[in-house]
């Protein structure tokens, strides 16, 4: 059985001054139905958790103060050390998220150790009943079933609890905001992490991509290709990957399997990254049509349809474009072909 521990605290927030309460926990056992619904998101964080994250290390050093008590709890997997990861997310937890669930998820796949740690809202009003020193299954079973399909979850997963650990992967089903997101003071604050994929970074491979399926690609997907590129400033600041970006613009099958052959790895093109405008820009800044009488028309991808005015000629076999445009020449170069 691959889940060997479950841990269980109620956590309020603790960040922003006050005085803290004390993180009470208790032992999840391996049966019944909240097993059942843990076991269940353990099992699916190999697919769920779908953002790429990884330990910040401290200054001058390979080390992170979170990845420290993750990797003290593997070792023991006592409820004293999953409480540690616990008191560390009250600290880091203001009033705006509230009172939370946290469960501590540990287990072996094969040679390799598996951690999942995912955190649940809950009603305030629920303090009351709260005992002073202990929680019981039966009063979690109460409070957690109400939103058990809300929750943030990370999963890590290494053989070496020496030398791995370094990166995990999330997801945020808490939010409304658009697939991919989460919230900042999870990966931040609490989990100390970054996004693997910098904007630059993941933007630049996007751009690369679609370089790479418009080239490779016959006119019909050029044209959905392109279509999308030139609508792509309003993708600013959102988390997508090469794979959503077609799924945002409704790109056909043919379109999205050119863009996916373009990345370098299946795990590529699913990797979220937040878009960088700027930076697509500077790798795709123009677009342009060859025509079959020599003609090359280019401009600034964004404005492409505007500064060009195209038609097609009535007589239907001919499948010819008349295009049109008017402006001032403000240069002229002759260019010598390579």
């Amino acid at each position: 059985m691959p889940v060997q521990h479950i841990q269980a605290f109620l956590v309020h927030p603790g960040s922003g001054g006050g005085t803290k309460v004390e993180v009470n926990g208790t032992a999840v056992p391996l049966e019944g139905p909240m097993y059942a619904l843990l076991d269940g998101i353990y099992q699916r964080s190999v697919y769920e958790c779908d953002i790429d994250i990884t330990f910040r290390h401290a200054e001058g050093r390979q080390q992170n103060a979170c990845r420290d008590i993750i990797v003290a709890h593997l070792r023991g997997t006592t409820i004293d050390t999953a409480r540690i990861i616990a008191e560390r997310l009250r600290d880091n937890t203001d009033r705006r998220s509230g009172l939370g669930l946290l469960f501590v998820i540990a287990g072996r796949e094969g040679a390799n150790h598996k951690i999942v740690v995912s955190r649940f809202p809950t009603d305030s009003a629920i303090y009351v009943d709260e005992r002073a020193r202990a929680l019981t299954v039966e009063f979690l079973e109460r409070v957690f079933m109400k939103n058990k399909a809300s929750y943030k979850a990370v999963v890590y997963e290494d053989r070496s609890l020496q030398a791995g650990f370094w990166g995990g992967r999330v997801v945020d089903k808490q939010l409304n905001n658009p697939v991919g997101q989460a919230s900042d003071y999870w990966i931040t604050d609490f989990l100390l992490s970054e996004f693997s994929a910098t904007p630059a970074h993941g933007t630049r491979r996007l751009a690369e991509a679609l370089k790479g399926a418009v080239r490779k690609s016959p006119l019909e997907v050029k044209q959905e290709l392109t279509a999308a590129a030139t609508l792509a400033g309003n993708l600013a600041g959102q988390r997508v990957s090469i794979t959503t970006f077609g799924d945002r613009f409704h790109l056909s099958q043919l379109a999205r399997e050119a863009l996916i052959r373009e990345a370098k790895t299946p795990r590529a093109a699913e990797e979220q990254f937040e878009f960088d405008i700027n930076e697509f820009r500077n790798r795709i800044a123009y677009k342009s049509l060859e025509l079959d009488n020599g003609a090359v028309l280019t401009a600034e991808s964004s404005i492409f349809d505007d500064v060009f005015h195209r038609r097609a000629v009535d007589d239907v076999a001919d499948q010819s474009i008349e295009f049109s445009t008017r402006g001032r020449i403000l240069n002229e170069k002759l260019k010598i072909a390579p």
